[in-house]
């Protein structure tokens, strides 16, 4: 990581006490912070500690010396941007081909002149700061890809699911003779069209997260009405697996955004009834403190294994491993989004479960809202 509003650190290598004090002397002169090894390994073990920028090393020293020094440091991905002088003597072409096999950035020949050995410092730290700058895109570059892939693989597996029933469902309107049940294919066809329409909304919001351009319109709402208003909303789904969903809620005033709020709600109920078998019970329930209301989603589906439950809110991480649960074969942007959607408005969000095949309980935590709130 490139070092914020510090000087910059050197580090100087050198057996022989005299010339190594005289250089750190006179770096140190150019308010550099200025670090010293006698030898390869004590600047080796130095560089993988602080990690400097610009290491000036001579060629010659005992056990270690500088052109080792410098092949191990770019033999290490992490260390390998370290800007590497090498002090020497030699000024043969062969020496010099040799050190440039060897990973040297640049030389500095003896005796050294001040101005020269400012000005190689110079180009080194510049020279570093251009490559932790083209790194620091590089990474952005891959996380780019990555959500884009994570888009793509979100739309393809979860845009299959709503296409397919609507598909069976205007089917079986084409042949079916009873009224009432051709009304129940248009209902069921209608919610997936709801349901696909949501999932656009997630995609744009997913952008907008990623651009840094998610927004907020924080008000008061009685978060108890939300949880039911999402109940009503995915009870339908629920009766398509014969399932039961017990709710208690609570008049409870919080500060939030109505719709990214019922968007977090209505996904984690939603997982909780396709995660859990037919028949299964899904409870809601609200319980309030002092200063916040919790509301937790308890499914009786596979559980999660306790070492892999942080990572489903972790962007850009996708579970590996053999354990059958599609939240872990999926992204699980729908998480990550109500997790960014949750911490934005200032509550807290999280799972527990035991482990395999004992169910799981995903929460939210929201602030109650204060009474100064309540007075404006």
């Amino acid at each position: 990581m490139m070092e914020n509003n510090e000087q910059p650190t050197l580090l100087v290598v050198d057996d022989d006490w005299s010339m190594r004090a005289a250089l750190v002397s006179r770096l140190r002169m150019e308010s550099y912070v200025v670090l010293e090894a006698r030898d390869g390994f004590e600047a080796l073990h130095l560089i993988r500690t602080v990690k400097p920028r610009v290491v000036l090393s001579d060629w010659t020293m005992p056990e270690m010396d500088g052109l080792e020094l410098c092949s191990q440091l770019k033999a290490d991905a992490e260390l390998r941007h370290i800007y590497f002088i090498l002090i020497t003597g030699r000024d043969t072409l062969a020496d010099r081909i040799k050190s440039r096999d060897g990973g040297v950035d640049d030389f500095l020949n003896k005796p050294i002149d001040v101005a020269e050995l400012l000005a190689r410092v110079r180009t080194g730290l510049r020279m570093h700061t251009m490559q932790q700058e083209i790194l620091e895109k590089n990474h952005q570059l891959q996380q780019l890809n990555r959500f884009k892939s994570d888009m793509l693989a979100f739309a393809s597996h979860e845009l299959k699911t709503p296409i397919a029933v609507m598909r069976i469902n205007l089917e079986m309107m084409r042949i079916e003779p009873e009224e009432h049940l051709r009304e129940e294919y248009l209902d069921t066809t209608e919610q997936q069209v709801l349901r696909l329409s949501d999932m656009v909304n997630t995609l744009l919001d997913l952008r907008r997260l990623e651009e840094g351009k998610l927004f907020y319109k924080l008000e008061p709402m009685d978060l108890g009405q939300v949880v039911e208003e999402a109940v009503t909303t995915q009870t339908p789904v629920a009766r398509i697996k014969r399932q039961h969903i017990g709710v208690t809620t609570l008049p409870t005033v919080v500060m939030a955004d109505r719709d990214k709020l019922q968007h977090v709600i209505e996904n984690l109920l939603n997982n909780a009834i396709k995660y859990s078998p037919e028949e299964a019970r899904v409870l809601v329930q609200m319980n309030q403190g002092q200063t916040d209301v919790i509301v937790g989603f308890i499914d009786e589906g596979p559980g999660i294994p306790v070492d892999r439950q942080s990572q489903l809110f972790t962007r850009y991480t996708q579970l590996q491993g053999d354990y059958d649960d599609q939240r872990f074969k999926s992204t699980g942007l729908g998480l990550i989004l109500a997790s960014e959607f949750i911490y934005g408005m200032g509550g807290h969000i999280g799972v527990y479960s035991k482990g395999p095949g004992k169910g799981s309980c995903f929460w939210i935590q929201m602030p109650l809202m204060k009474e100064d709130h309540l007075m404006t």
